[in-house]
């Protein structure tokens, strides 16, 4: 889909500059393995933001995982090795599945004076 949305958020990966469709490869490499606020598109080098609803997904996600590894998985009174196993595949299906496929670029417009 390539509409462009009023508020400037396109669609899941899409580069709003030119309109660049991530692959799943960029999305996991790009910014879910890379902690940090900007990256840049791979074809027009444009530096891109996620949006405030990829955020806002983010924190919920982090809250849900960290309640389950933290609440849910000690109360079930399992083994140590199969409760940190069951942790670490959490972990992993957060970083490889949620977080590429929710991702959403917004080209922010910053108000600074020159």
């Amino acid at each position: 889909m390539d509409l462009q949305f009023m508020s400037g958020v396109v669609e899941m990966g899409e580069c709003p500059y030119c309109s660049h469709e991530w692959t799943y490869r960029e999305k996991l490499l790009g910014y879910a393995l890379k902690p940090r606020t900007r990256i840049r598109c791979p074809r027009c080098r444009e530096y891109l933001e996620p949006s405030t609803l990829t955020i806002l997904y983010d924190y919920i996600a982090i809250i849900g995982l960290a309640m389950m590894v933290f609440l849910l998985i000690p109360i079930m009174g399992w083994p140590v090795p199969i409760s940190v196993a069951l942790s670490i595949l959490l972990l992993v299906i957060y970083m490889a599945v949620f977080l590429p496929l929710t991702i959403r670029f917004k080209r922010y417009r910053y108000n600074m004076k020159e």
